[in-house]
């Protein structure tokens, strides 16, 4: 995603001028650095959100934690409010999860939260459109090997603290992008550039905040 790209170089790059005029005191930035750094945080989740068109957990999660942050580089909160939030974050992803679960759309297939823990989902659908697959602190594995997918369909991944892995069929297309922070995402997958342009497309949206996603053909050995 372009814009989550240009926002963090931006943001890098103006953290690294303002460090260096300070190293050399050329600008007193070092206070400004320590109370407003967390504002590149609200930023990334917004971006994030206004690339997607969409409100989605990771970006919303991420731009609540940078609030956080701020609040307390800013004393705002008399107390230490971070790992609290935290809590409240992950406990509402998987409420988030266990109510997702419960879907009757047929097309479109929601996985639960995994937290502490690994788990393998092993997705058969017909014509899938959307699913999703989180891990908090733990692994989760989606399967899609065995799934159909019409023309195209979306996965939504979210790694927090943990990993996730998309497994798909190599007559699959794969477009990999979202928001890493402190984290990452990698496309796996083999002869993605050999297949014809009408081939059914699945377009991966990963958030991996201190995680990864990764999207290969074959499971890790």
């Amino acid at each position: 995603m372009k814009p989550v790209r240009t926002w963090v170089g931006l943001a890098l790059l103006a953290l690294g001028v303002l460090g260096i005029l300070d190293a050399t005191d050329v600008l007193d930035s070092g206070d400004v650095l320590s109370r407003w750094w967390p504002v590149a945080v609200i930023g990334l989740g917004i971006t994030a959100m206004i690339a997607q068109r969409r409100v989605s957990a990771g970006p919303v999660v991420l731009t609540v934690l940078g609030a956080v942050l701020l609040a307390e580089r800013q004393d705002w909160a008399s107390g230490n409010v971070v790992w609290p939030t935290i809590l409240v974050l992950v406990g509402l992803a998987v409420l988030a999860g266990l109510r997702r679960h419960r879907t009757t759309d047929p097309d479109t297939v929601r996985t639960p939260v995994v937290m502490f823990g690994g788990t393998t989902t092993r997705e058969r659908s017909k014509h899938l459109q959307r699913t999703d697959v989180s891990a908090i602190f733990g692994g989760a594995t989606l399967d899609l090997r065995e799934a159909h997918i019409d023309t195209r369909a979306t996965v939504d991944a979210f790694a927090l603290f943990g990993g996730v892995e998309v497994l798909v069929p190599k007559g699959w297309r794969v477009s990999l992008g979202g928001l890493p922070f402190m984290g990452g995402f990698d496309d796996k997958t083999s002869g993605n550039g050999d297949l014809p342009p009408d081939a059914p497309l699945l377009t991966v949206n990963a958030t991996a905040i201190f995680g990864g996603v990764e999207v290969a053909n074959e499971p890790k050995a």
